[in-house]
């Protein structure tokens, strides 16, 4: 297996599809064959326009990560209990032999091995029999979303707020229900259409038109939001979350308020009036990607069905139709909630 058909960004606002040269078998390759790819809307979108800085991808580049198939081969030296047949997430290549891969999900023969796929995160999973690889795609940034979600302490009825209704924060707003039955959850988002999909899972959620701050505080008593995840991927909307935190930290018994922040920005992040935000004594922490074990964790909550994803709007496309979906999702914005490509 030498060369592959591969979505390629040529440019910026410019795709193809064509064949690239792979990287060079290895005892420990395992080969697959993609079946079904997602477009990213904040980190495929932002590569498409090119945003991404040149430290880490240029042109032409395979973009994509949220992709699932089928195991075509084993290595005789791969270390895995994965078998010809096996329906996988498969997820990052990061490595080709003639273009960039950035992150090189858009390929329908993928050769994963400890050159194209090093990071702790990049292995595949298997996909239980009851998931379908439409969840299975979904499923990556969900493992995203958990990832930022654990990196908060949990407490009994508190007021947990989710700023963003896109794959992330829906994702977010389903496990800390998971991770905190009691807690009440709060949606924000900009875009009516994404609110309502945010109706199925949340207990609250409200449009950003700017009554929205007024409806958090009679949602919460007057106390706003314990916790915020901000999931927008709009640099200019995290300066100005300290408006959603609850006040807190003058005591040794009074919990501060903490901002997790789990978006990609692509323009730089600004605070805005200090004096606002330094009297929040709030924690802010953020992460990027996924994690070791958040690929199982997922998938098994999907199998038994507390990750629902009935309610998330799909669009099917042909692969070979790249540019035109990404045309298509660069046009419709927040209007289209996930775009999936088919790989016949």
């Amino acid at each position: 297996m030498k060369t592959s058909p591969a979505l390629v960004l040529e440019r910026p606002y410019q795709a193809s599809y064509r064949e690239i040269e792979l990287t060079s078998m290895t005892p420990d390759t395992i080969l697959c064959r993609t079946t079904l790819s997602a477009i990213s809307s904040g980190t495929d979108m932002k590569t498409w326009r090119g945003q991404q800085h040149p430290e880490q991808c240029w042109y032409p580049l395979v973009p994509g990560y949220e992709s699932v198939g089928v195991v075509e081969q084993v290595g005789p030296e791969a270390k895995t209990s994965l078998k010809p047949g096996d329906r996988v997430m498969i997820n990052e290549c990061r490595q080709f032999a003639n273009v960039c891969a950035a992150w090189g999900g858009s390929v329908k023969y993928v050769l994963k091995n400890s050159v194209t796929a090093p990071s702790p995160f990049d292995y595949m999973v298997k996909i239980p029999d009851n998931v379908s690889d439409r969840d299975a795609v979904l499923a990556y940034l969900a493992c995203v979303a958990l990832k930022g979600a654990k990196r908060l302490t949990y407490r009994p009825n508190e007021a947990i707020l989710i700023v963003g209704a896109g794959m992330v924060g829906l994702s977010a707003a389903q496990i800390v229900k998971i991770l905190n039955p009691s807690a009440k959850v709060i949606v924000i988002d900009r875009s009516a259409f994404r609110c309502e999909i945010a109706r199925h899972y949340a207990d609250h959620v409200f449009l950003a038109d700017g009554t929205e701050v007024a409806k958090l505080v009679e949602a919460t008593d007057g106390k706003k939001a314990d916790k915020i995840i901000e999931c927008s991927g709009h640099s200019e909307v995290v300066g100005t979350l300290h408006k959603y935190l609850k006040d807190g930290g003058w005591a040794h018994d009074d919990e501060p308020g903490h901002i997790h922040l789990q978006g990609d920005y692509p323009e730089p992040v600004t605070l805005d009036s200090w004096h606002r935000w330094f009297t929040k004594n709030c924690t802010v922490t953020m992460t990027c990607a996924l994690g070791p074990g958040t690929k199982e964790q997922i998938l098994q909550w999907m199998s038994e069905g507390k990750f629902n994803t009935t309610h998330l709007p799909t669009e099917l496309w042909k692969a070979e139709q790249g540019h035109e979906a990404f045309t298509y999702k660069q046009s419709k914005g927040d209007a289209v909630f996930k775009v999936l490509l088919e790989w016949s």
